[in-house]
């Protein structure tokens, strides 16, 4: 009994045609969506990494995480991971293309968090007495390393499917690419 059997059982189908069908193609994969899905690790990873150091007199401690910070580590977090995922159901063809504007709604969500990412690391993030040094841990560098690798990845994403940067000030083509998948969807 495994769990082959189990989906089996539940979807019908034989444990060799399930075991023939869950190998994973990695060449669908191209450099954007690795970049995505890259940074969707990076930043589930080192999002629970220390995100603060304090140092007082010599002493020194590293303590919080993303979930510390809600609008600049627990939103990003979210909004990246959630990319990766539907970068990797796009590419798995679980969710199709002419669905939704993917492309663009890949590079708001990673741009976002890059942006409220980047606000965290410049202005970090708590007020102490001047004798007490608050810095930066090394999971929130690790982790606007990671949003920036997926927003990069967002806008190659985006060029390469026809995007065009400039058009995005345009609410007439952005109405456009939601109201073509509305169309297309039955």
């Amino acid at each position: 009994w495994s769990s082959h059997s189990w989906l089996a059982i539940k979807t019908g189908t034989s444990n060799k045609q399930i075991s023939e069908g869950s190998k994973m193609d990695f060449s669908k994969f191209k450099t954007p969506d690795w970049l995505i899905v890259g940074g969707g690790i990076g930043i589930f990873i080192f999002g629970f990494f220390e995100w603060v150091s304090v140092s007082v007199a010599g002493f020194s401690a590293s303590g919080g995480n993303v979930f510390d910070f809600f609008f600049t580590g627990t939103i990003p977090w979210f909004l990246v991971i959630g990319a990766a995922v539907i970068t990797v159901l796009l590419v798995l063809d679980v969710l199709k293309d002419g669905q939704a504007p993917w492309p663009l709604i890949l590079l708001a969500m990673t741009a976002v968090a890059a942006l409220l990412l980047l606000i965290r690391l410049i202005f970090n993030p708590l007020d102490a007495p001047s004798e007490v040094d608050v810095g930066r841990g090394i999971g929130m560098i690790l982790s606007v390393v990671s949003g920036i690798v997926a927003a990069v990845g967002g806008y190659l994403n985006f060029t390469s499917k026809g995007g065009n940067i400039k058009e995005l000030g345009d609410m007439d083509k952005l109405k456009a690419s939601f109201s073509k998948t509305d169309a297309a969807t039955p």
